[in-house]
């Protein structure tokens, strides 16, 4: 049997996924994380997020000061929390608006979400700071203002995310707003269940025991299928505390599959290898100064843009990986 043919059966023995036909996950091997490059080819760029945060190798830069929250404090803002299957998202009104911190447009709140591990001891985060993982992360999601999603998903830069580190700890005094919020977990027994919010807390309730002049910026992608690199991320360096009795709900009253006794764990992305240079406000504690750092030198490199084929610019190294594979199946001549 020839070089060729041989390439072409080993190919045709490939497994041959349709992203339409498989929601993604995160407890099952078929659409949890690893395979969602080969679900959806989005997710397989060179922008990709959440990363780790060096921040010996994060620059200041002087223009990424103070944040406005526009709106923010208004408890009426926050519609409803659902359970997605992935995460519970909280859906937010229109009128609270993101401006200032060094972002080149104002942006829409559309929603937050969370992430969390398996249990209040482990990590769950997905961004990381210097290799530490987080007990649990929150997203706060903007769409750059006048654009719907759709055309934010399809602009760099269309959409903003605040990302903040959550510290769970034990014996900590309970804060009220995230009881509120917490205590509606209890409620959501499946997917598509929801309880709407009561105005009994805000959005800037939630994050107002951090300093949100200290923070990392990068350009990156969404952190779900379909990943699409149009972010612009804002990780705030310090956490939100929480008792730990606060936050319990999240790994005991969460379920995937409530008969099979599927919890709703682990659901973060590892982080990726993303080669964008990561900012530092003017605020943050841990930078490096601009004069004294020198740029990465793969910083400089270009890597391949992906199509839906897939990566263009691999397609080379695949061959030639083939090749070598083959050249050990076949016996010599």
């Amino acid at each position: 049997m020839g070089m060729e043919a041989l390439l072409v059966l080993f190919l045709l023995g490939l497994p041959q996924l349709d992203s339409s036909k498989v929601k993604y996950c995160y407890h099952n091997s078929k659409c949890a994380p690893p395979a969602w490059p080969a679900l959806y080819h989005t997710c397989n760029g060179s922008q990709q997020s959440p990363i780790n945060i060096k921040t010996t190798e994060a620059v200041r830069k002087n223009d990424l000061g103070e944040f406005t929250f526009h709106m923010y404090s208004n408890r009426h803002s926050l519609m409803k929390i659902k359970h997605t299957a992935q995460s519970v998202k909280i859906s937010i009104g229109d009128s609270l608006e993101l401006r200032g911190g060094g972002l080149k447009s104002n942006y829409s709140a559309l929603q937050f979400h969370l992430h969390w591990g398996w249990n209040s001891s482990s990590g769950g985060s997905e961004h990381t700071i210097d290799g530490v993982r987080a007990g649990m992360e929150l997203h706060i999601v903007h769409a750059r203002k006048g654009l719907r999603l759709e055309g934010a998903l399809a602009q760099p830069g269309g959409i903003a995310v605040l990302a903040f580190f959550i510290t769970i700890e034990n014996g900590r005094t309970e804060d009220p707003a995230w009881k509120s919020l917490t205590k509606t977990i209890k409620y959501l027994k499946e997917e598509g269940d929801y309880r709407k919010l009561n105005g009994t807390f805000s959005l800037m309730e939630l994050i107002q025991s951090v300093n949100l002049t200290k923070y990392y910026r990068y350009n990156g992608s969404l952190t779900t299928p379909e990943c699409n690199e149009v972010v612009v991320w804002t990780v705030f360096e310090e956490s939100i505390r929480l008792n730990a009795s606060l936050v319990e709900t999240f790994f005991e009253d969460l379920y995937i599959n409530r008969s099979a006794g599927i919890r709703l764990h682990g659901n973060f992305r590892p982080t990726q290898d993303n080669r964008n240079r990561v900012w530092a406000s003017r605020g943050a504690s841990r930078a490096s100064d601009p004069s004294t750092t020198a740029p990465p030198a793969l910083q400089t490199q270009q890597l391949p843009k992906t199509t839906e084929s897939g990566s263009a610019g691999s397609r080379p190294f695949l061959l030639s990986l083939l090749l070598t594979l083959a050249c050990h199946i076949l016996p010599p001549n």
